[in-house]
C-alpha cells in the first residue's frame, strides 16, 4: 500500500536519509526542521547541502519549519539527537498518528528509556526503529534492513509492510526494550572498539571485545525486562557489528581519537551519541566490566593503557 504522507521531525543526516527511503513508499514526505538553511537548501536544490551533501532527493520530499505540516501525516518519525526528543514530542499535534523513535540513547534526567519519555509526553502509540543503516548508504538506495518494535505487534507488522521498499527492508519484532538498549549501548561499545583499533591491537582483539560487550549488553537488557533473543536480530546484533567495525561510525572515530592521545575536552568533531549514552552506565541496574571501563576512559578517569589492560584481564 502506498502511503499518502510520511512525516519526519529532524532534517539532519539520518532524517534526510529516511526521507529518501520513504519517498519510494509514500506520495509525500514532509520533514520538519528548525534550521532555516537546511529547509532552504532542500526546497531550492533538492539536496541537504549542510547535513547530507551529494544526495539529490526525490521530488516528493519537502522541508518545512512549521510543524502544522505534520498534522495529516499517517506516521511520524522522530529523527533528532537524543537530547531533543522531549522537544520534538511537542511538534506532534495529532494523537491518532503512530510515532516512531529513531534516536539512540537514554532519558538521562529521569534514568529511563527514550520510549518511556515519549510515552510520558504523547498519547500516541510509540514505536522504535533501529538497525544497521548508515545514512550515507541508505540515502543512495543501497540495501539495508532494520527492525521496528512496538507494544502492538500487529501494528508493527502493518507499519513494517507499508514502509518497506526493495532495498530498505523493515522487519517487525516484539522487544522494544532490547532494541533500544542495543541501539544506545552499541554507540558506547563502538567507542571502546575505536580505542582498541587506535592502539593497533588487531581485529581478533576488537572482535573479542565486541562479543563480550554484546554479552554484557544482553544482561543489561534483561535487567530492564528485555529479551536475550533480540540480540540475534538485525536491529541489535547487526547494528552493533556495523557501528563497531567501521570508522564511518563517529563513535568509533572518537575512540580512536582517545587512543591517539585526545580527550573529551579536546574533541572537535561531530556529535557523539555514545558519550551521552555512557552517562547512563553508572546508574545501570546490573554490574558491568566492559561498559564501566568505557565510561571511565571517556571521562579520563583511567588512562587508555589502563583501559586496555583491564578489559583483557
Amino acid at each position: 500500500m502506498i502511503l499518502k504522507k510520511v512525516g519526519i521531525i529532524g532534517g539532519g543526516c539520518y532524517g534526510t536519509a529516511l526521507a529518501e527511503c520513504f519517498s519510494k513508499v509514500s506520495e509525500e514526505v514532509v520533514v520538519v526542521e528548525k534550521n532555516s538553511q537546511i529547509v532552504e537548501s532542500v526546497n531550492q536544490n533538492h539536496e541537504n547541502l549542510i547535513s547530507l551533501p551529494g544526495i539529490i532527493l526525490a521530488n516528493n520530499i519537502t522541508y518545512a519549519s512549521d510543524d502544522d505540516h505534520l498534522y495529516d501525516a499517517q506516521i511520524i518519525f522522530l529523527a533528532v539527537p537524543t537530547k531533543f526528543v522531549k522537544k520534538a514530542c511537542e511538534y506532534v499535534k495529532n494523537p491518532a498518528v503512530p510515532v516512531v523513535l529513531c534516536s539512540k540513547g537514554f532519558d538521562l534526567e529521569n534514568k529511563r528509556l527514550l520510549s518511556d519519555l515519549a510515552e510520558d509526553h504523547l498519547s500516541n502509540e510509540v514505536f522504535v526503529l533501529s538497525g544497521p543503516s548508515f545514512a550515507a548508504e541508505i540515502s543512495r538506495n543501497l540495501p539495508a534492513k532494520v527492525n521496528l518494535a512496538g507494544k502492538d505487534f500487529k501494528k508493527s507488522i502493518e507499519l513494517s509492510e507499508n514502509l518497506s521498499s526493495k532495498n530498505f527492508k523493515i522487519e517487525p519484532i516484539e522487544d522494544m526494550i532490547g532494541l533500544q538498549i542495543a541501539g544506545s549501548l552499541k554507540n558506547v561499545l563502538a567507542i571502546g572498539c575505536g580505542v582498541l583499533h587506535g592502539k593497533n591491537l588487531g581485529h581478533s582483539a576488537v572482535v573479542r571485545f565486541m562479543v563480550e560487550g554484546i554479552q554484557e549488553m544482553t544482561k543489561i537488557a534483561e535487567s530492564f525486562g528485555g529479551c536475550a533473543k533480540t540480540f540475534t536480530k538485525i536491529g541489535a546484533l547487526g547494528d552493533v557489528i556495523l557501528t563497531c567495525s567501521s570508522l564511518q561510525s563517529r563513535n568509533m572515530s572518537f575512540g580512536k581519537f582517545l587512543a591517539d592521545g585526545g580527550t573529551l575536552q579536546t574533541w572537535s568533531g561531530a556529535l557523539v551519541e555514545g558519550v551521552f549514552a555512557a552517562k547512563f552506565i553508572p546508574d545501570l541496574r546490573c554490574s558491568t566490566k566492559i561498559f564501566i571501563k568505557i565510561y571511565q576512559v571517556i571521562h579520563g578517569l583511567i588512562r587508555v593503557e589502563e583501559f586496555v589492560e583491564s578489559v583483557f584481564e
